[in-house]
């Protein structure tokens, strides 16, 4: 089949019902507090202003929490120092329901001297920022989404980490190139001495995997295989679209991170590694809904709510749609996919449990 790249919307377009299924994203961003805290802590007082830049930021309560931490830790420090905030991400992203948050009683105006509140509209592949604006850079759960989407012949796996052959390594080599793109745009943006912080889905070493990597969340993805291939056997899916498709998705070991920013020479005289490790979530990380195993209904129900809230809008395009003939027949798809779905949640619940391993990244500009 051929491998001719086609565009795709990114990852927050079209999310169904985000901040209500984004429990992950949320923990993650609460759980970066302190670092962030660390980071802004090196900073000096900045003129004219402090400047954050969430990038990929979401419509959801992540967003709030990965700004608030940055703002209380430097308004310690310098109480009365100008602070803007600049949150980016795609036009497709839910930016009402997001600045309502802001705005709203958990966000993080309140208070005397609130930041500057801006948007920067774009893909975090390309500029989006002037150079050397930036104290701060965050982003988190959204660079392991590649900047466009590819048509590979794969057939029988949606994941990225079960490809093999050709398919792999055309994907592999997209993933690295797309990683050391995203880090020279943000470290042009940098002050020399800010910092960028980019924590994202990671893989571990796994001798037991047919790739030797363990990718977060790979069961997850294997349940959406077994689920799309159920309905191309019975004829409702196209089954060479369903061969071609998988997810424009990487997740980096340690090394694969570490060993592009070193081997490429931009990167390599621009910035240097604060910290880079692959960790596991601190919470359920063999399972993300473990607490509610007992409860099949309910564990099948938060399963299909979280793969709704990342993948509903990459299904519906690549999948879904070429595969029905109107719109309304798509959504007879979608909705015949997330129930069988949870149909294979309820009998076999943690068999396909979504593993969470972190990539956290912190680079400081020379």
């Amino acid at each position: 089949m051929a491998s001719d790249p086609i565009e795709t919307r990114k990852s927050t377009e079209g999310m169904v019902d985000y901040n209500r299924n984004s429990s992950a994203q949320q923990q993650h961003a609460i759980m970066q507090a302190d670092h962030i805290r660390r980071l802004v802590g090196k900073l000096s007082r900045v003129e004219p202003e402090l400047r954050l830049v969430d990038y990929g930021c979401g419509p959801g309560m992540s967003a709030i929490e990965t700004v608030r931490p940055a703002i209380e830790a430097y308004r310690a420090q310098f109480a009365d120092a100008p602070i803007a905030v600049c949150h980016s991400d795609q036009s497709g992203n839910d930016w009402n329901a997001l600045f309502e948050l802001v705005s709203g009683p958990d966000g993080y105006l309140s208070g005397n001297g609130p930041p500057r509140v801006e948007a920067a509209i774009g893909s975090f592949y390309d500029r989006l920022v002037a150079d050397n604006s930036v104290s701060l850079g965050t982003c988190f759960f959204a660079s392991h989404w590649l900047s466009h989407a590819v048509r590979l012949d794969a057939p029988g796996t949606v994941l990225f980490n079960d490809l093999q052959g050709a398919a792999r390594v055309q994907l592999a080599e997209m993933a690295r190139r797309d990683w050391v793109t995203f880090l020279r745009h943000r470290v042009a943006e940098l002050q020399s001495g800010g910092y960028l912080l980019v924590s994202a889905l990671g893989s571990v070493p796994d001798a037991a995997e047919a790739n030797g990597a363990a990718a977060a969340g790979r069961g997850i993805y294997r349940a959406m295989q077994v689920v799309a291939q159920s309905m191309a056997d019975d004829g409702m899916l196209d089954g060479d679209v369903l061969n071609g498709f998988v997810f424009s998705l990487w997740f980096l070991t340690e090394a694969e991170a570490s060993e592009a920013i070193s081997g490429d020479p931009v990167l390599a005289a621009a910035c240097e590694i604060d910290h880079l490790a692959v960790t596991p979530a601190p919470k359920n990380p063999d399972d993300l809904f473990k607490d509610e195993i007992g409860d099949p209904a309910e564990y099948a129900r938060l399963y299909v709510g979280y793969t709704k809230a990342f993948a509903d809008s990459t299904l519906r395009t690549q999948l879904f749609e070429p595969s029905a003939q109107t719109s309304e027949v798509a959504d007879d798809l979608a909705d015949e996919f997330y129930r069988r779905l949870d149909a294979l949640y309820r009998a076999h619940t943690d068999t396909y449990a979504c593993e969470i391993w972190h990539l956290t990244v912190a680079l400081r500009r020379r």
